[in-house]
């Protein structure tokens, strides 16, 4: 392209502690910051989220929203990770057969990984009943770990999940391994741990995360209006 597109995304203006610099928009600035296109942010609050107008953009009420002038809104970080990546011809393969194997990996860690890991953390953050958090964890721990072993198997010895360079492969599936590593479940996964360390030992990735947690540490729970939106 000759020309960068001016885009903006959707951003949370609090998030919880243990969500802090995890939020799914740090996909979207990430992936940016990666092939070099400027971008704004609009802060939303749970409100907005729930608007008939923001649902017309994210029908599930969520972030990111990616907005760009003479294109559709798209909403799902690994949609808009691949849109940025297809339409900038950055940080995919130039050899057909390995962007569809980038394609595969970016769908697997959505579709194989986040959800096992997701109901780790909906046991670990989100149940308040001790007894059920302790009947479910065992259950829900062994699944993440299984899924975890799949995945440190299927990487082997090599630095990159597809060919010799970073691609949104890699991208979209250290994102997805942040749940593990906040559980203090990647621990037990050594190659799988020096893999995100590689994938975040990147300056896009580190201004992404700065920028995110900038933002939210300046707003406060009561900024994002639940009980507004709760009641409205």
């Amino acid at each position: 392209m000759d020309e960068a597109p001016m885009i903006t995304i959707t951003a949370m203006k609090w998030a919880p502690p243990f969500a802090t610099g995890s939020v799914r928009d740090h996909r979207a600035r990430w992936v940016l910051n990666e092939v070099g296109w400027p971008y704004r942010v609009r802060l939303v609050d749970a409100p907005t989220l729930a608007s008939a107008q923001y649902r017309t953009q994210q029908p599930f009420g969520q972030v990111p929203v990616m907005e760009e002038d003479g294109r559709p809104a798209l909403f799902e970080s690994g949609a808009i990770v691949l849109d940025v990546a297809t339409r900038s011809g950055r940080l995919l393969p130039a050899d057909a057969n390995q962007r569809s194997e980038v394609v595969v990996w970016v769908i697997a860690a959505l579709n194989s990984i986040e959800p096992v890991l997701m109901n780790l953390a909906e046991v670990e953050f989100f149940m308040p009943d001790e007894t059920a958090k302790g009947l479910r964890r065992p259950a829900v721990l062994a699944a993440a770990k299984k899924r975890l072993s799949e995945l440190q198997d299927a990487l082997g010895g090599r630095q990159w999940l597809v060919g010799d360079s970073f691609s949104v492969a890699d991208l979209m599936m250290s994102s997805v391994l942040k749940i593990a590593s906040s559980l203090e479940v990647l621990e037990g996964f050594p190659a799988l741990a020096a893999y995100q360390v590689r994938c975040f030992d990147r300056p896009a990735y580190r201004k992404a995360i700065e920028d995110q947690c900038a933002t939210i540490t300046q707003h406060r729970m009561e900024d994002m209006r639940y009980e507004e939106a709760h009641h409205g």
